[in-house]
Parts: C-alpha cells; sequence; structure tokens
C-alpha cells in the first residue's frame, strides 16, 4: 500500500469517498454493456407506473424502467460532469497562473478582469456558450467548463498572491528563475491542498450544472439521456410517480457529495509534509515528571506530536513529560528541529494541519486538555494559558488595528469594558518600552517594526494575567536592552502574581539568569533535566555539555575559536533506533545505536536519558 494511499484514507471522508466514487465507476461502466437496450426499449402499455416487482422504481412515461435507465445514465453524466470539471480546472489553473505571476501592475489588470466576468451568473454563461458551440452531448460539458473555468482562476490568484510573498519566492525571483518553473516548481506544490479542495468542489458543481443544462432542454439531447433529462421528464410526472424524478435527484446529489469527499481527502495526499516523510511510529512515554501531582500547575506525560494521523505518521516529539509548577519558570532549550516550538503548541492545543497530538495525559490546573474543542475548553486557554509566539508578523492579525486585538482577551474574557481594556492595553505596551503607545494602538501592524510587534505580542499575552505563560523565543527580535527589559517584565509578572513561564530559548544565557529549571531536548525528546544552575555548571549528556561548551561566557577565551558541535541532527520525524544523538557524540557505544536510553533519576533532582552516565 503505498504513502500516497495510507494518507487518502487517514481522512474519516476518503474510504467513504473512495467507495462511492469506486462503486459510480463500476456502474457507469458496467451498466450500459448489460442494459443499455432496456434502457431505450419503449412500452407504452406500461406507461407511468408505480414500484412493483418487475420495475423497482416504476416507469416514465413511454413505459421505460426508471432504475434502468437512472443506472445507465450514470456513464453520460459522470463522464460529462468530469469533462466539464476537466476543461473548467486546465483553463483555470492556465490562466490563473499566468495572471499570478505577472508584473504588479498587469495583474491588478487581470484581476479585475476576473472579476468583471465572475459578475455573470456561470450557468448564464454556460446557457450562451452551449448555443455558440456545435450541437452535440460533449457541447454542454465544454461550455460549464469554460463558464467555471475564470471561478478556478479567481482561486488560483488569490492562493498564489499568498505564497508568491514569501521569502523563498524572493530568493527564486533573485537567482533569475523564469515565470513559468516560479509557477510549477513554487508555486502549484505550496497551493496544492487547497486547490484540491477547491476543485472537487469545482468537479461536483460542474455535474449539477451539466444536469441543469439537461433539465432546461440545451445540455444533452435526445435520443442520449442524462440525470438532468431524467429529471426535467420525471417532475412532469411528480404527482403519479415521484420516484421518476427522486432517482436521478439522488444520483445528482451523491455524485456531488463524493466529490467534495474525495477532495477533502486528496489535501492530504497533496500535502507532502503528510505521506513523503519517512515511516516513524509512536513510541511509549517515557518516566514520569519530578514535580508531584498537586503542585503542577501544567502536567504533560508521554506526548507524541505526528505529522498526521495514523501508526504510520513521522513522530516529531515522542513521548515527552513536562511539569510546571505554580510559579515556575522553565526553560526549553535545543538547536531547530529538537521540538520545543511543536511541544508548546501542542499544550496550547494549536498544532497547525496535519499534525496531530496524543498524550497519556495532558492537564491545565487541573482540567484536562485532551477533552477537544469547546466552550469550556475555549475558556480555559484564553484565561488560564497565554502565548509568545516566535515570529509576530505571523500571530498579529494584519487587518486589525493594535488596539482591537490587545483589548479582545480583557473584553471576552475579563468583562472589562473598552476603556478599561484599552488603558489596560496602554498600560501593557508602556511596560514593554513601545514609543508612542496611544499612536501605536491606533497602527496596523504592518505599521510596527519587527521589535515593537514582538513587544506588542508579549504585552498581549501578559494583558491577561494568565497563571501559565508560553514563550516561545520571545527575545529573538530584540536589542540587548529590550531584551533585558523584558526578561525583567518576565520576572515581575513571575513574581507579583505567580505566572508560571516556559521559556522556549537558545540562548542559555538568558535561560541561566531568568530560568529555575531547565529541560534540555533533542531530535524530539527530553535528554536532560534538573535546576538551572546545577545543569549548565555540571551537564551530564554529552549534547548538554556541547551546548554549554558553545555558550560564548565573560571567561571565555577570545584567542581561541568557540567550540561546536559537529553534524546535524537528524530531521524532523526521522526515525531513530537507538539514541539520536549518536552520530555526534564521542562517548557514544554500541549499545547506544541500538537501545532507547530512558530518562532515569539522578540525585539533586536531575534526569537524563544517557547510558554513559551512571544512575
Amino acid at each position: 500500500m503505498t504513502a500516497a494511499l495510507r494518507a487518502f484514507r487517514s481522512t474519516s471522508a476518503g474510504p467513504v469517498a473512495l467507495a462511492v466514487l469506486t462503486l459510480l465507476a463500476v456502474v457507469a461502466v458496467v451498466a450500459p454493456i448489460l442494459w443499455g437496450d432496456r434502457a431505450t426499449a419503449l412500452n407504452p402499455a406500461t406507461a407511468v407506473l408505480g414500484p412493483s416487482a418487475e420495475h423497482w422504481l416504476g416507469t416514465d412515461r413511454l413505459g421505460r424502467d426508471v432504475l434502468i435507465r437512472t443506472l445507465v445514465a450514470t456513464r453520460t453524466s459522470l463522464g460529462l460532469g468530469l469533462l466539464a470539471a476537466a476543461v473548467a480546472a486546465l483553463a483555470g489553473l492556465l490562466l490563473g497562473g499566468l495572471v499570478a505571476v505577472l508584473s504588479r501592475r498587469a495583474r491588478e489588470v487581470g484581476l479585475r478582469v476576473l472579476d468583471a466576468v465572475l459578475a455573470f451568473p456561470a450557468i448564464l454563461v454556460a446557457i450562451i456558450v452551449t448555443l455558440i458551440l456545435p450541437e452535440g452531448t460533449a457541447s454542454a460539458a465544454v461550455a460549464v467548463g469554460v463558464a467555471g473555468a475564470p471561478a478556478v482562476a479567481r482561486i488560483v490568484v488569490t492562493l498564489a498572491t499568498a505564497v508568491l510573498a514569501r521569502d523563498f519566492v524572493a530568493a527564486a525571483w533573485g537567482l533569475g528563475v523564469g515565470r513559468p518553473r516560479i509557477l510549477v516548481r513554487y508555486v502549484l506544490p505550496n497551493i496544492a491542498d487547497s486547490l484540491a479542495v477547491s476543485l472537487s468542489v469545482v468537479a461536483g458543481a460542474a455535474l449539477v450544472v451539466v444536469s441543469s443544462l439537461s433539465f432546461l432542454g440545451v445540455g444533452v439531447q435526445p435520443p442520449a439521456f442524462d440525470w438532468g433529462g431524467m429529471l426535467s421528464q420525471g417532475v412532469m410526472d411528480m404527482y403519479v410517480t415521484p420516484l421518476a424524478a427522486l432517482a436521478p435527484a439522488v444520483m445528482i446529489a451523491l455524485a456531488g457529495l463524493a466529490f467534495g469527499l474525495a477532495g477533502e481527502a486528496m489535501a492530504r495526499v497533496a500535502n507532502p509534509s503528510v505521506w513523503t516523510a519517512r515511516r516513524a511510529a509512536r513510541h511509549p512515554a517515557l518516566a514520569a515528571g519530578t514535580g508531584t501531582e498537586s503542585d503542577a500547575l501544567l502536567d504533560v506525560k508521554g506526548l507524541t506530536v505526528t505529522a498526521g494521523a495514523g501508526p504510520e505518521a513521522p513522530a516529531i516529539v515522542s513521548g515527552v513529560d513536562l511539569r510546571v509548577g505554580r510559579g515556575e519558570i522553565v526553560g526549553l532549550v535545543g538547536e531547530s528541529g529538537s521540538g520545543k516550538s511543536m511541544t508548546m503548541l501542542a499544550v496550547a492545543r494549536l498544532l497547525p494541519y496535519p499534525v496531530e497530538s496524543l498524550a497519556d495525559a495532558l492537564t491545565l490546573d487541573g482540567h484536562d486538555l485532551r477533552a477537544g474543542p469547546g466552550e469550556r475548553i475555549r475558556r480555559l486557554l484564553g484565561t488560564r494559558l497565554a502565548l509568545v509566539f516566535q515570529n509576530p508578523a505571523a500571530c498579529l492579525n494584519p487587518s486589525l488595528r493594535l488596539e482591537t486585538q490587545l483589548t479582545e482577551v480583557p473584553r471576552t474574557h475579563q468583562g472589562m469594558n473598552r476603556a478599561q481594556a484599552r488603558e489596560l492595553a496602554l498600560a501593557g505596551l508602556r511596560q514593554v518600552r513601545v514609543p508612542e503607545p496611544e499612536r501605536r494602538l491606533r497602527q496596523y501592524p504592518h505599521e510596527l517594526s519587527g521589535g515593537q510587534r514582538q513587544r506588542a505580542t508579549i504585552a498581549m499575552a501578559l494583558a491577561g494575567r494568565a497563571g501559565l505563560l508560553l514563550a516561545d523565543e520571545p527575545t529573538t527580535a530584540l536589542d540587548n536592552t529590550l531584551r533585558r527589559a523584558v526578561l525583567n517584565l518576565f520576572r515581575e509578572a513571575n513574581a507579583a502574581s505567580g505566572t508560571a513561564i516556559v521559556l522556549v530559548s537558545h540562548d542559555l544565557s538568558v535561560v541561566r539568569g531568568l530560568c529555575d529549571r531547565v529541560v534540555v531536548m533533542y531530535a524530539g525528546r527530553v535528554v536532560e533535566e534538573g535546576p538551572t544552575r546545577e545543569v549548565i555548571a555540571r551537564p551530564l549528556h554529552p549534547y548538554t555539555q556541547a551546548l554549554v561548551g558553545s555558550t560564548l561566557t565573560m571567561t571565555t577565551p577570545l584567542d581561541r575559536p568557540l567550540p561546536a558541535l559537529d553534524g546535524q541532527p537528524p530531521r524532523p520525524g526521522e526515525r531513530q533506533e537507538g539514541c539520536a544523538f549518536v552520530p555526534r557524540c564521542a562517548r557514544a557505544e554500541d549499545r547506544c545505536a541500538k537501545e532507547r536510553p530512558p530518562l532515569r533519576a539522578h540525585p539533586g533532582a536531575r534526569r537524563t536519558a544517557c547510558w554513559a552516565v551512571e544512575a
């Protein structure tokens, strides 16, 4: 079984859509062969009869069996619907892609032309095109495809514009990559999942519109017939034999629904992060944390984060235990790709699609966060948990003024009126040293510098006075002076209201000065944990030793090169049989490559996952 098929089946809609479409395809192939003659045979003596043992759905006004005609019409109806969808998709992709990669001014002109075309009803355009094209069964499908192409093109331009604004596309432009390659190599793969859903809807709509043209008498012409034509004839005898109209109507709805469900599953297949990743099995949870059940504000046990659903999905984070006591400040450190940010997003229930999480326990202030979405969980996360994201430009809504975003939590969860929430927002901006706070509240995020946006997100997080603050690289975009001010602000919030903080950082000097305890992660696992001063002064795990050795301090000799950790960490989700640090470890033994070391306790509330460290 291929990985793409597994991704298709990983959604609940995938198997259902596949089963329905397969059944329709079989009927489309077999029915005309078995019952083609009976579907067109006239028998006026049995006209307009109700259901019977001989005619399960009755007969039409010419004595033809309704069930047989409905089954035989599957080939024509599906064929025309797919032809119309193919025309719309091909023409829309070409037109939309062309408009998307044009210069800015030409793109604006192209968009206005598309908007003008879309102002005309699609079915009216289809009727006009049908009358222009030569008479034939396929003319209606081609007309529907032509009418639907502008809508597809508009979707493509909208999706592509967001991708074209990203940095890797700008780098491609700078390297001289041509427009066709930009479209094919950089844009289409990044919009494939969204486009799959849109095109599946187009396929279902195309089938409906083709049937509508036949219903109106401008589509498939006798002696050929499809579901739309049968529906038109059945409506005239609706009060005598209602099944003559209901049968083709149900088939149209069933096929349209199947196309829509298939699109949702095809989006999984079109997303490379799901089905091209290497296999990785979920691993059992590691040992429990160091805190007690009673004093833990946040209690995470056996957290596993995977890029997709199912046992074959690659694991990004495996068996992580994390306990944060009330009022405690915990540092989460490790190289990029070690799983720190994914752990934080899993705790906040904010993992992006298609990433999923599974945990033996995930509680915040005694409340189980695994219960799923709901008003109770939403309010709990909104009042007891706050986040500072690594990229402030991505977490601030570009279409809302700063005042609206900073006052949302106090007004929604603390019952403040607009004036009170605004004063709280101003106080928060002053705390993080944002200049001219009154003016900044009236501005949009793009009008602020990167450092001002970062400080605004910190003010937003602290405004809710949450019990737990998750800070993902909160000082990355700040200079040294502002970094010190923000860290002091975190200390004040911790001391004044007992706010617990989980600080994700690459900078061990920041962790040393702020955190009570440090958790070191590597390749999605916790490899060392303990009091910050002890871990930094006497690291036990070879990876922690390398991190501490690579950190500049006041005593670092300036005449010697800074020690660096050779090699690269494994890719997120890459399966490891033994210890993931083996390729970079000078103390590795044969056992390390074969057996994964558990997280074992050591004196002084220390824990490490290393065979070379004696328990």
